[in-house]
C-alpha cells in the first residue's frame, strides 16, 4: 500500500483550511449544479443531466435528449461547461478528506486512506471525457461512441466515489468508535 499521499507538498497545518474552502466550493457548486439540472428531469430522464451521462445507447440518449423542454438544453450546456469547474473542486476534497481522516486511524487504515485518496482523482479526468463527449453529443446528436464511452466514465467515477464515500463513512465510524472506547 501508498505510504505517501496527493497532498504531501501542502503542510499539514494548512490542510484543514484547504478542506474546508473545498467543501465550501464543493457545497455552492453542487447546490448551483443541482439548481440548473431540475429542468432536466423529466419521464424519460428522472434524474437529470446523469440520465444523459448514464444513457448507454443511442435510443436511450435520444430518448433523455427529446424529454428535455428547449429551454433546458442551455441548461445542459450551462451545466457542462459549469462541471469542468467541478470536476477539479470534488476529487480533491474527496481525496483530501481521505487523508485527514486516515491521519487519524491506525497504520493500515492510513494506507488504505492514502490508496483512496489517489484513486479518487482518477474522477477528475473521467468527468472531463465524460463532459466532452455528453457536449459533443449536444452539438451533434447522438452516437454509438459518445454514448458509451460517456456511460463508460460516468459508471467508473460514479465507481470510484462510491468506494472512496464508503471508504470515508466507515473510516469515521472506526474513528468515533475508538475515541468513545478510548474514554
Amino acid at each position: 500500500m501508498l505510504k505517501q499521499h496527493p497532498f504531501g507538498w501542502i503542510t499539514p497545518r494548512a490542510r484543514p483550511w484547504l478542506w474546508l474552502i473545498l467543501l465550501i466550493l464543493t457545497v455552492i457548486l453542487s447546490q448551483v449544479l443541482g439548481r440548473l439540472g431540475e429542468p432536466l428531469k423529466t419521464s424519460a430522464a428522472p434524474a437529470g443531466i446523469v440520465s444523459f451521462e448514464l444513457a448507454r445507447t443511442v435510443t436511450a440518449t435520444e430518448q433523455v435528449l427529446t424529454s428535455w423542454p428547449s429551454g433546458a438544453w442551455e441548461n445542459a450546456f450551462l451545466l457542462q461547461g459549469l462541471d469542468f469547474l467541478y470536476l477539479f473542486v470534488y476529487p480533491l476534497w474527496f481525496s483530501l478528506s481521505a487523508v485527514l481522516l486516515g491521519a487519524r486511524l491506525p497504520a493500515g487504515w492510513q494506507r488504505a486512506a492514502n490508496l483512496v485518496a489517489w484513486v479518487v482523482l482518477l474522477t477528475g479526468p473521467l468527468d472531463a471525457i465524460e463532459n466532452i463527449a455528453l457536449i459533443q453529443e449536444l452539438l451533434h446528436g447522438p452516437a454509438t461512441n459518445l454514448a458509451q464511452l460517456a456511460w463508460l466514465c460516468a459508471s467508473l467515477k460514479f465507481g470510484l466515489l462510491g468506494v472512496a464515500a464508503l471508504f470515508l463513512l466507515v473510516g469515521l465510524v472506526v474513528w468515533g468508535g475508538r475515541r468513545l472506547l478510548s474514554r
